[in-house]
């Protein structure tokens, strides 16, 4: 009989030594678990970091995108089978969804890029653009927002040259406008009260006015607030503190407040304005840049409307996209809010 001289056997206590030895997490577990704490903690907690160096603007500017680090570190987990790590970057993944899915869905398909009609999408319509200062082609660019068939048209970065090249389109197309530094309104509806605002610069970037809209009077801000970089968002947020004032302090049961906010809405500084208006948006609604938008910076925010459709536009020769809300009277939209600090 064959004697069996090289084998062991492990008894019941070893095996469970291995076994635990073997779920033990690894160095890398350690690692991935704590990147996914630390970009949970900046989804909920970036109101906590420190404005120094513009850490604070660049992280909120594009905080949506944190969901595709997440999903890349939960792959590099899965790939390492770093599976202890894993779980964490998962919870992060969840956390984020939870934040920005609501977003995602909330809002209005959005109308095809310029050929959406009123009809199509109900209402009337307001378009904003930042036609950027210089533009060359800046005829070409209202030519696009003509073409979407708005009925009110805000316009910032409005240089001497650009506002005489651009002027003989849109006189020709609307009855009434109003001019205040480098911000402009043309309308196909009566404006009348209209008066610059002071937010924050050595000229005018802002402007309110009363809109004879077909469903009543609507109380109209155009603004162009502070440019921001990073260090340098004092002016910015001071200019949004006093508009947050003005809006909050302003009667009126119809109100628009559209332009380039220099702000996206995941900013601790445009929070204030969230609290008290609506977002005309589907999606993200990404602006800036126009070559491959990442952020949003440019706004229609509402009261006493519904909001009927939404889209962006892209015209030549700008450095963002213009932004297009269709509104029908009645009460604000519930908006799901994207600063998730406040979650």
């Amino acid at each position: 009989m064959d004697k069996d001289i090289g084998t062991t056997y492990a008894t019941a206590t070893q095996r469970g030594l291995f076994e635990a030895r073997r779920r033990r997490p690894r160095a890398r577990d350690w690692v991935v678990g704590l990147f996914a704490g630390l970009l949970m903690a900046l989804l909920f907690g970036h109101g906590l970091v420190p404005e120094a160096r513009g850490m604070a603007l660049a992280i909120e500017s594009f905080l949506p995108w944190l969901g595709m680090v997440i999903a890349a570190l939960l792959i590099v987990a899965l790939l390492s089978k770093a599976w202890v790590g894993a779980l964490p970057a998962a919870a992060a993944l969840i956390s984020w969804c939870v934040v920005f899915l609501p977003v995602m869905a909330t809002g209005i398909a959005p109308a095809s890029d310029a050929g959406a009609s009123e009809e199509a999408a109900g209402g009337w319509s307001v378009v904003t653009q930042n036609l950027r200062a210089g533009n060359p082609h800046a005829s070409e660019a209202v030519e696009k927002l003509i073409t979407s068939g708005a009925d009110v048209v805000v316009l910032q970065e409005l240089s001497g040259p650009t506002l005489e090249q651009i002027s003989p389109l849109m006189d020709g197309t609307f009855a009434y406008r109003q001019v205040a530094g480098t911000v402009g309104v043309w309308s196909r509806f009566p404006l009348s009260q209209g008066r610059p605002l002071a937010l924050g610069l050595g000229w005018s970037r802002a402007l309110s006015m009363e809109v004879e809209s077909p469903d009543g009077p609507v109380q109209l801000y155009a603004v162009h607030l502070p440019s921001v970089r990073p260090g340098e968002v004092g002016s910015r947020n001071s200019g949004l503190a006093k508009l947050s004032r003005m809006v909050e302090a302003d009667p009126s049961q119809r109100m628009l407040v559209v332009g380039d906010f220099n702000a996206a809405n995941t900013d601790r500084a445009f929070a204030p304005l969230q609290a008290i208006l609506d977002d005309a948006r589907a999606g993200f609604g990404f602006t800036w840049p126009a070559g491959l938008p990442a952020t949003r910076p440019d706004h229609i925010l509402f009261r006493g409307f519904t909001l009927s459709g939404a889209s962006v536009i892209r015209s030549p020769g700008t450095d963002h996209l213009a932004t297009m809300a269709w509104l029908q009277p009645g009460a604000a939209r519930p908006t799901v809010s994207l600063n998730a600090g406040s979650l």
